[in-house]
């Protein structure tokens, strides 16, 4: 069972990754079409981002679940830092969005693919200090 589970955590490592390029590229298409998004033109878009928002921090809530499983289990990482990078990786996107006020959009995307950006630094790094 603890392989498994280790085999899926390991594994969710590159499906975030993906998710999280995919959300990174849609935030940055956002930035650049800066006047679509202010005349409303790019709500298809903005849409899709949200969405891959909501499935990116969905994927690391699963990696973490699945994280804290094999800790009760007795497995543990090969370095403590591995727990600071997954609660980054874990708390990046809400915290974010707390932090925007959902009023200024393209002030929200800067702010969320910022977060997208931490995602990816603390996986990168969690998945180095793991074994």
């Amino acid at each position: 069972m603890q392989s498994a589970l280790l085999s899926l955590h390991n594994g969710m490592f590159f499906v975030i990754l993906v998710a999280g390029v995919v959300t990174l590229v849609c935030g940055i298409v956002l930035i650049i079409m800066r006047r679509q998004v202010e005349s409303g033109a790019a709500a298809g878009t903005l849409r899709i981002f949200r969405i891959l928002l909501t499935a990116t921090a969905a994927l690391r809530l699963l990696q973490d679940l699945v994280g804290v499983s094999l800790f009760v289990s007795g497995l543990k990482p090969g370095e403590g830092l591995h727990f600071v990078y997954g609660a980054i990786v874990l708390l990046a996107i809400p915290v974010a969005y707390v932090y925007s006020d959902q009023k200024q959009v393209r002030r929200d995307i800067i702010i969320m693919t910022i977060a997208v950006v931490a995602v990816l630094g603390a996986a990168f790094r969690a998945f180095a200090t793991g074994s």
